[in-house]
Formats: C-alpha cells, sequence, structure tokens
C-alpha cells in the first residue's frame, strides 16, 4: 500500500572544476567523490528487476545519500554566502566556522526524472540538465523521499506476505518502522515545497518532478499511506484474507485466524482522514500538467492516488459496517460492505435474493470464481526475500490495496449474509447514501517537525581546510551507459590476467 517509485540516476559531476573555496579547499572534491559513490549505487540498484529491489540494496542507496547530502548542503551554504539554506525554522544550525564557495563555471547537474510523463518507452536513460546547487539538491532531497517511501513499502510486504504468517509483534513493528520512514518522505516533500531556497528551480525547471505541487502532493500521499498503515497494523481482517490465501501456511489446521474486536468508529475516521489526504495528492499531481510544463506527472502515480483515496473510503465503509455488525444490526452492516464495493467500483450482488445468490454460489459462479483465484495464485511467483511478485513486475499493493480490500468485503459479506438468512433475517437497507453521508476525518499522526537539512560535523569541516591531494575521479563515459541493463562483458576481467591490460594478457 506504499507506491512503487523509481529511483532516479544522474551523471558524472566534477565539483572541483566548476567550484573552489579559499576556506575549505578539500570541500568539492570531497563532495564529489561522495557524489561519484552515490551515483554507483543507484545505477547499481536501477540495474536489478524490480522484485528483487530489496533493502539491502535501498540501505545502501540510504548510506550513499546520507554521506552525500552533507557536503552538497556545505557548497549550497558557501555559496549562498556563508548563510543557511533554510530560512524557514529559527533552530537550523549553523557551522561554527564560516564556509565560502566560489564559482567558477556555471553548475549544471543532470538527472533522470522519474515521475514525468513521456512518450518515450521505460526504461528511459534521457536526463534533463538543471542549473545551480539548487537543482542538485532537490533531486538529491527528492531521491531521498523514494527511498524512504521504498524501504517502507518494502518491509511492509516483506512482513505480510512472508511464507509463513507474521506474529502480531512482527506485524507492530514492521508497521511502525514503515510509518516512521513515510512520516520523514513526507517532511522532506513539505520542506521542498515550501522552502524559498527552491523558488529559482520550481520558476525555470521544466521537470515537473521539482515543482512545488508535486513535492506538495507527494507529501500529502504519504501521509495517506502513513495513516493508512496505522490502521493496517490492527486490521485483523486484512491479515486473515492474505493468511487464507497463502499457499504455504498451514496455520488453518491448527486454529482459524483470530480476529479479535477492533475500534471500528475509530477506525474509519482514521480511513476517512487518509481518503482525504489521498485526494489532495491526487489533485495536486494532476494539475503540474496545466503548469506550462512540457510534460506533466505520469499518470501511474496520479491514478494510484485516486485509488487510494478510494481504497480509504471503502475501508471507511467496511469498518462501519464492522461496527453495526457488532453493535448486532447485521442487516445494516451488509448495506456498509456493499456501499464500500460500489465505493471500488465491485460487482454488488444487493439486487438479488438470497436463493439466487445461494443458486449461483453452489453452480457455474462458483466454478468461474475458484478457476479465476487459482489463475491469480499462479501469477504470482517466489521472488527473492520470500516476496511474491507479479510477472509483470508489479508486487502486492501496487493497486493500492484495492484486491485486499475487495476479498474482505467478499469474505464478510457472504458470512453475514449467511447468519442474516439462517438467524437474524434482518431487513438490508438501500446503500446508495451511505458513501455521500460519511462523517468527516481524524488525524492519528503526530505533528512533525519541520525537516532540516543535515551539515557536516564540526571534526570533518576542519579537514576539509587542508588542501586536496587525492586524483580527480575518472568521469568515465556516459554514451551507451544505461542505467538499467547489466554490465557489458567488457568490464569482465580474464583470471590470471593483469588488470586494466585490454587485451587481458596473462604475466
Amino acid at each position: 500500500m506504499v507506491y512503487p517509485f523509481e529511483l532516479p540516476t544522474t551523471s558524472h559531476l566534477s565539483f572541483q572544476t566548476l567550484l573552489s573555496s579559499h576556506t575549505h579547499p578539500s570541500l568539492p572534491q570531497s563532495a564529489t567523490t561522495a557524489r561519484h559513490a552515490l551515483r554507483l549505487a543507484l545505477k547499481a540498484h536501477n540495474r536489478l528487476p524490480r522484485g528483487f529491489q530489496h533493502d539491502s540494496h535501498l540501505t545502501s542507496v540510504l548510506s550513499a545519500i546520507n554521506d552525500y547530502l552533507p557536503y552538497v548542503v556545505a557548497l549550497a551554504q558557501g555559496l549562498n554566502n556563508g548563510k543557511p539554506i533554510d530560512t524557514t525554522t529559527p533552530s537550523t544550525t549553523t557551522h561554527s566556522e564560516e564556509i565560502r564557495v566560489a564559482q567558477r563555471a556555471e553548475l549544471e547537474p543532470e538527472w533522470r526524472a522519474t515521475l514525468a510523463s513521456s512518450s518515450l518507452p521505460r526504461p528511459s536513460t534521457n536526463r534533463t540538465r538543471g542549473s545551480g546547487i539548487q537543482y542538485e539538491l532537490a533531486f538529491i532531497l527528492t531521491t531521498l523521499g523514494y527511498v524512504l517511501s521504498s524501504l517502507a513499502r518494502s518491509g511492509v510486504t516483506r512482513t505480510l506476505y512472508a511464507s509463513t504468517t507474521p506474529s502480531a509483534e512482527q506485524r507492530t513493528a514492521a508497521v511502525q518502522t514503515a510509518t516512521k520512514h513515510l512520516l520523514q518522505a513526507s517532511a522532506i516533500h513539505s520542506f521542498l515545497s515550501s522552502s524559498p531556497y527552491f523558488t529559482t528551480i520550481s520558476e525555470g525547471a521544466t521537470v515537473p518532478d521539482l515543482a512545488p505541487a508535486t513535492q506538495a502532493a507527494l507529501s500529502s500521499l504519504a501521509l495517506a499511506e502513513a495513516t493508512l498503515l496505522t490502521v493496517l497494523k490492527d486490521d485483523s481482517y486484512v491479515v486473515a484474507c492474505i493468511q487464507a490465501r497463502n499457499p504455504n501456511d498451514k496455520d488453518w489446521m491448527v486454529r482459524a485466524p483470530e480476529i479479535p474486536k477492533v475500534r471500528a468508529h475509530l477506525f474509519a475516521r482514521l480511513c476517512i482522514r487518509a481518503a482525504e489526504y489521498a485526494e489532495q495528492a491526487a489533485t495536486g499531481l494532476s494539475s503540474v500538467a496545466a503548469e506550462g510544463r512540457k510534460a506533466g506527472v505520469d499518470e501511474d502515480v496520479a491514478r494510484y492516488a485516486r485509488v487510494l483515496g478510494l481504497v480509504a473510503r471503502a475501508r471507511a465503509c467496511r469498518f462501519f459496517g464492522v461496527d453495526a455488525e457488532l453493535a448486532g444490526k447485521v442487516g445494516e452492516g451488509i448495506a456498509w460492505l456493499r456501499a464500500a464495493k460500489g465505493v471500488l467500483g465491485l460487482r454488488n450482488t444487493s439486487s438479488a435474493s438470497a436463493e439466487e445468490v445461494t443458486t449461483k454460489s453452489r453452480g457455474l459462479s462458483k466454478l468461474k470464481l475458484g478457476f479465476r483465484e487459482r489463475r491469480e495464485e499462479r501469477k504470482l511467483e517466489k521472488g527473492a526475500g520470500g516476496e511474491r511478485v507479479d510477472k509483470g513486475g508489479l508486487g502486492p499493493g501496487d493497486n493500492a490495496g484495492r484486491e485486499e480490500e475487495g476479498r474482505v468485503l467478499e469474505m464478510l459479506e457472504t458470512k453475514w449474509v449467511r447468519v442474516n438468512d439462517t438467524m437474524n433475517t434482518q431487513l438490508i437497507p438501500s446503500s446508495a447514501d451511505y458513501v455521500a453521508n460519511l462523517p468527516s476525518g481524524r488525524d492519528v499522526l503526530p505533528p512533525q517537525p519541520p525537516y532540516t537539512p543535515p551539515s557536516l560535523d564540526e571534526e570533518r569541516l576542519f579537514q576539509m581546510r587542508a588542501p586536496p591531494t587525492d586524483p580527480e575521479l575518472n568521469s568515465g563515459s556516459d554514451v551507451g551507459d544505461s542505467d538499467f541493463e547489466s554490465p557489458t562483458a567488457s568490464d569482465a576481467h580474464t583470471p590470471g590476467a593483469f588488470p586494466g591490460r585490454a587485451d587481458n594478457a596473462y604475466y
């Protein structure tokens, strides 16, 4: 239930040929070294198939960003006459040493935009060129937000869709860690959308990834996902449905899945708030194309936000139905379930009588339903680390949780209709007006402090006062250098050959 962001890549950039510092001469070259490590980490990650991009690779990218980010912040501060780049928060830390950086030539970093809609088939190696250190810093922070969201997604899917059913403690730990990552990503995107330091790139950049509306929408999207994850932590219905469809689970031989009573009314209000966040994100992402740019945000991202909002509202209806069923109002609970199915666009059986539903379930429709579910299960393969991924590259949750929520609704409706037909025989009211009368949402996430870019510690900054001694990194060639294909055969070395020899001669 977290969007699978694609990480951008960048070309080589040598700061020491473009910038100089008389206060800290080694700063530009140290920044180049850290940037080179990040560039290699991003390219190594994107060369892997989507089903194999797991925590270990994301952690290496995160470590490279955390190592490089203080250097580029120091360069930005030096180019800003020693002033901090974040002037919105009074608690911004400043260095005891003054940093001064002079610009020799125009700084034009190149990054591959991953959210821009394009007519070119993906993956595309085309990169967009920006101007200034603001462009570089904005893309680094955006990439950091993508990595944090990807870590949240990987941790939740790896736990919920593992071969063995996770315990409540494992599920809680995974959801709490993922929520923490999403809140950090939301704070970063919010900082990029509101900081006046990045107004110059937002006015002149044609790439939609860095537009303030895009960053604000991504911040709202992360808040929506974090809110739904908070509900998912105690949502035993989704867990029971996933467990029932897991071919490796054997717990059903011992005991039935435990579904304790939940705070249904509270969870429904939280889901409504998540829907409001998702709708804000969808509106912001759809409006970027109308701002005069050549390309807007990819429709897949905006569609995901819209579907996430529908899933959140359907989940709110389901919890209102659970609340009614716990109060003994099974008929009203069934009406809430059918309202949720209407929100998701699922076929509703409300017009059919109980006898027709029973006859169809015993006949050909039941056979077709079982065949369809078995065919969907065959599409799921075992990926690295135990995560089930689709052959087309889509994993669990890529549809914003619509399939999982639809199966939960079907499971509860079948159970409650059977109970109502045999025991309660309550009248099922019409569900037409249920969605329109939903109450307002309620926040559950604590207020997050504004994001503050990290700075170099005093010891490392003191070391930058020494003159550079290491030779300049080889820029390499970007011609034909794909960010997605595996390394070419020319990169391999013959065993026993002298390293660096073009003819791989033995020695």
